[in-house]
């Protein structure tokens, strides 16, 4: 297959470029800054600079592409640029697609179009979708013209952790806080996992399909941080009440600019993500892709993570 990879060097983008080359495909990847794609040419990705922000800088990148995935976003950044991103990013991408040759555009969606659901909601694939915060509404834009433009799979992706990504060490120095108390229902998937459905949804996975990746095992927050932070002998997150986060969240807006730097740690969509009730149900990408969880739950997946750090 041609696969087309946006946001390739990502955090999972070079998971995935790395999984579907060892499986015999041509990848073609796309990043902002050569550079950061240097390694994974190496591996064999053709390898090509560009930003789905710039239509002028997308010339050709489809061409012959049967699989486009869209991995390109952020959630640390303003709603205008958010929407350049997903939205007007994903308008440009099909504009230069290969309509001849694609037969399926993947996107890595996210949860924040399911809002703030009730704590004794279940969150399927039918859920109704009612965002409250910009990243839902514009994630929920995008979906919808993804669907009308190409043959669309949206992937709704819980919280993903991993290595590098596991936020160990800003528990152990008392970096994290917990938002009301930490009572919402959080879910989550490891990184490996996560491209393995991504795969599973190329190949098996039907056009104007959706599907939530996630692991079997959501938990509240705050009993989440509660066996972690034992497991590695910190202390359990201090509390921050919503409205000291959204202040918080300005004042780091305001001396970010100052500084020049266009993305802040609690940003609106961070503190919804965060705060939101997001339990989510697995059983379509199990039951639909065939999709057999490497970590089912978070534990084996912490436990690999500190292992390993054990060992180096």
């Amino acid at each position: 297959m041609n696969i087309l990879i946006i946001g390739a060097n990502g955090y999972t983008g070079a998971r995935l470029v790395k999984a579907l080359i060892e499986r015999g495909h041509r990848v073609r990847g796309l990043v902002r800054q050569v550079e950061r794609g240097i390694a994974l040419e190496k591996l064999g990705m053709e390898l090509r600079e560009g930003d789905v922000r710039n239509f002028a800088s997308l010339y050709g990148i489809a061409r012959d592409s049967e699989i486009i995935f869209n991995l390109a976003g952020t959630c640390r950044v303003e709603p205008s640029e958010s929407r350049a991103i997903l939205w007007e990013g994903a308008r440009n991408l099909f504009r230069v697609a290969d309509r001849a040759a694609l037969k399926k555009y993947i996107w890595v969606s996210n949860v924040a179009v399911y809002g703030f659901p009730e704590a004794t909601a279940r969150l399927t694939e039918t859920s109704p979708l009612q965002p409250k915060y910009a990243l839902g509404k514009i994630t929920l834009e995008a979906e919808k013209l993804a669907r009308e433009n190409v043959p669309a799979i949206a992937v709704r992706v819980a919280n993903i952790y991993g290595p590098g990504r596991d936020g160990i060490a800003a528990l152990k120095e008392g970096r994290l806080r917990l938002l009301n108390d930490g009572n919402n229902w959080t879910s989550r998937i490891h990184v490996d996992d996560l491209v393995a459905t991504l795969v599973a949804a190329m190949e098996n996975a039907r056009a104007d399909s959706i599907y939530l990746a996630a692991d079997d095992l959501p938990m509240l927050q705050r009993e989440f941080y509660q066996e972690l932070a034992a497991a590695i002998g910190a202390s359990v997150p201090l509390s921050l009440e919503m409205n000291a986060a959204r202040a918080f969240g300005l004042f780091g807006r305001a001396m970010n600019a100052l500084a020049g730097e266009r993305r802040y740690p609690l940003s609106e969509n961070i503190i919804g993500l965060l705060s939101g009730n997001y339990y989510c149900v697995n059983e379509k990408i199990k039951n639909d892709l065939g999709v057999k969880l490497e970590y089912p739950t978070w534990r084996e997946g912490y436990r690999a993570i500190l292992a390993d750090d054990t060992q180096t």
